[in-house]
């Protein structure tokens, strides 16, 4: 569409765009004429979600999580609004009314108050408060509505409107973050500004705390199931705890792996003690059997001897003893005491050998008591190493038989100690979750400190009134969707409309086009528009006489239609009477009921009725569709014009239109162009001749629609005029 065709539209339409908006106007300013006054009252909420501090706020320093805090701030305004809320306001609402013994303006107007005694009858609101107790009366308002589906409390809160109801409590309460400040702003309007100051504070109330619920409890069953788990995992330990102590208790282990360290050290100490006295054995024995060499025959004498044998059977029992206290660490009185018996046998077996021999000296001149002295100190040296081996031998009997029990009882230990670090590890982890979860539990509760900044006014002054913002809005809008229609139905109209289009449909020239003079635009110079159009035919004709000339004779032209009620007639007479007045004689011939039997008095135009008979449709001349007894000059006129019925409801004088010079197909322009139409042209040219030319004459084209052919309108707007113009020059341009 065209800015000319938009402009035309609107011009067209022009007085009912002003005057249906003015009427929706006058009607919504009379509708609002009782429009109660609002009253708005309002309160400020620090959250502290973007920049308050709570216990884990050092962790992230200089960083804030902008998605959690518009997350945390949705949560915070679908609390607000949510219906469990709302609930809770309106009852507490309720309450503070029914206590009322009389109008407050501080909590309901007088009119509010009546209106509430009307809907809650004296005997409901007995039941329902608790004379000087709002918490109580509270709890009978919300058992009273939990108790059925169909109350008194249901159907105040259920209420389209009202002060109690839950839809306009929602349609009426904004909540919205002031802008990104940590600060939330709760708005509500009402007609009563008393109403509208208390369900702001209970709005702030019933919010915070439920908020602060919600949050609570998301931390309260974590804390509850890491306590529940950390007991498990205590017992679980101090089980395993007392096993590995158990263990301990019957096998006689205070710490397995110092124990068995120790057995090991104690081990290598004695067989490398074994060793090296086992060495020092040996050589005693070898330097005795030198020694005894040297005695020859006294040695075996005093080897046989009784007494000598007793006394180092005792001399070697007491190093045993000896030995033994040494290396069990027994007490160092039991020590000496072995000490000082092994001197004293030691002395004895000394005195007793030396006066027992008196020989002096050896074979080898060596003084026999210094030879005996020696042999004397080597036997008892041997026996003392040889009690000393059997310490030894013994200490090394009973490491094995200690290797034997700790070797089975390391994998058993290992196991135990096993579990215990895994019960262990396990509690840990259990304390640590159990320790973040309690730290955010009181980091949540911190943080949701929420408070109220600007508490909220009575308000004294209503809000400015909507009325006249109302009636703009509605002229507005009932003028733009009225536009909006008469457009639409431009767009979506598929009738022929203009000559531009016609030739696009039927594929046909232009001959002429005729206004539509009964339409709601008619034009102040229809006639001059319809002369102007009458003279565009008659161009066409004379240049189709130029371009098919004949010698002599008269011209045929039929004129057709598709369907009836098409304006054939009309269109027929307007072009007979235009060629009479351009000093033409015509011939016009019609079946139409109106047209009676007419000629003027030079006799140049006269206009003749035929009826459809069996001749009509084998008639190959004009002079054949009137009766035998009519007497009509065929050569006297210029041009015979023949007015044809409706093709779509009579057949075709195929000859007739065979010897017609011009056939006009007469459409209306205010209908749509259908397949049965096309068929019925194609019919029609393929009943015509080669010499047979046919040519669109378009009827009842709006005035707007005929630019094309007659130029600008005389009588346009400024507006129109000039983009009507404009679209004439790029037309002619762009011929």
């Amino acid at each position: 569409m065209t800015f000319a065709q938009f402009l035309r539209i609107f011009s067209k339409n022009l007085k009912w765009l002003i005057l249906f908006p003015l009427l929706v106007a006058v009607l919504v300013y009379f509708l609002t004429a009782r429009m109660p006054k609002e009253y708005e009252s309002a309160t400020s909420v620090y959250t502290g979600f973007a920049s308050g501090y709570g216990i884990t706020s050092g962790e992230e320093v200089n960083r804030v999580d902008y998605f959690a805090v518009n997350n945390a701030f949705d949560n915070l305004l679908a609390t607000v609004k949510a219906r469990q809320t709302l609930e809770d306001v309106a009852v507490k609402l309720l309450a503070q009314h029914l206590l009322l013994e009389m109008p407050d303006p501080l909590y309901l107007s007088q009119e509010s108050f009546e209106k509430l005694k009307n809907d809650v009858s004296e005997e409901m609101r007995a039941k329902l408060i608790v004379p000087g107790n709002f918490a109580a009366t509270v709890d009978r308002i919300t058992k009273e509505k939990n108790s059925s589906t169909d109350n008194i409390v249901i159907e105040l809160l259920s209420k389209p409107k009202g002060h109690y109801s839950l839809q306009q409590l929602f349609n009426n309460l904004t909540a919205e973050r002031k802008s990104t400040s940590d600060f939330l702003d709760i708005k509500y309007k009402s007609s009563d500004p008393g109403v509208c100051l208390n369900t702001v504070k209970f709005v702030s109330e019933v919010f915070i705390e439920k908020y602060k619920f919600l949050k609570g409890s998301e931390t309260v069953n974590v804390v509850k199931w890491f306590e529940a788990r950390l007991k498990d995992a205590a017992a679980e330990l101090n089980n395993s705890e007392n096993k590995l102590k158990d263990f301990g208790i019957r096998n006689k282990i205070i710490n397995y792996y110092e124990q068995a360290k120790a057995v090991a050290i104690e081990n290598e100490t004695n067989e490398t003690e074994y060793y090296k006295e086992l060495m020092t054995y040996e050589s005693h024995k070898k330097a005795i059997a030198r020694l005894e060499d040297q005695l020859e025959s006294r040695e075996i004498l005093l080897k046989n001897n009784s007494e000598l044998s007793r006394l180092r059977k005792q001399l070697a029992d007491a190093h045993e003893e000896y030995e033994r206290a040494k290396l069990y660490n027994n007490s160092e009185e039991k020590i000496t005491r072995a000490a000082a018996k092994v001197d004293a046998l030691k002395q004895e077996i000394k005195v007793w050998v030396l006066q027992y021999y008196s020989i002096n000296n050896t074979m080898e001149s060596v003084p026999a008591s210094v030879v005996l002295e020696n042999w004397l100190r080597e036997v008892i040296g041997a026996d003392a190493s040889e009690a000393r081996l059997q310490v030894y031998i013994d200490r090394r009997k009973e490491f094995d038989r200690k290797y034997n029990e700790f070797s089975p009882l390391n994998m058993q230990v290992a196991r135990l100690e096993r579990e215990i670090s895994v019960a262990e590890k396990q509690y840990l982890e259990i304390l640590h979750g159990l320790h973040l979860a309690k730290l955010r539990q009181q980091n949540i509760e911190m943080s949701n400190n929420l408070q109220i900044m600007d508490s909220p006014i009575f308000p004294t002054k209503p809000l400015p009134s909507r009325r006249l913002l109302l009636i703009i809005l509605s002229f507005l809008a009932s003028f733009f969707l009225l536009l909006i229609y008469f457009l639409a139905k431009e767009l979506l109209d598929g009738s022929i409309k203009n000559t531009t289009r016609g030739e696009e449909l039927t594929g046909l020239k232009t001959f002429s086009a005729l206004p539509n003079r009964g339409g709601a635009s008619t034009h102040s110079n229809i006639g001059k528009i319809e002369n102007t159009l009458l003279d565009y035919a008659v161009s066409n004709l004379k240049i189709e006489l130029e371009t098919n000339h004949q010698e002599g004779g008269n011209y045929l032209i039929t004129v057709i239609s598709s369907r009836e009620m098409e304006g054939k007639t009309y269109a027929a007479q307007k072009l007979a009477e235009k060629l009479y007045s351009l000093d033409y004689s015509v011939l016009l011939l019609s079946n139409d009921d109106a047209v009676e039997d007419a000629e003027t008095e030079d006799r140049r135009y006269r206009m003749m009725r035929y009826d459809i008979t069996s001749k009509f449709f084998n008639a190959r001349t004009e002079d054949q569709l009137l009766p035998e007894f009519s007497r009509v000059r065929r050569d006297a006129f210029n041009f015979i014009i023949v007015e044809v019925p409706a093709i779509s409801v009579n057949a075709l004088p195929n000859q007739l239109i065979k010897n017609s010079k011009l056939s006009l197909l007469v459409l209306d322009a205010r209908r749509s162009w259908t397949q049965s139409d096309d068929y019925i042209l194609k019919l029609f040219a393929r009943a015509s001749s080669a010499d047979n030319k046919i040519m669109m004459w378009l009827n009842h084209v709006e005035v707007e629609n005929l630019e094309n052919l007659v130029g600008l309108l005389p009588k346009s707007t400024k507006p129109v005029r000039k983009a009507l113009k404009q679209e004439h020059e790029e037309v002619e341009a762009e011929g």
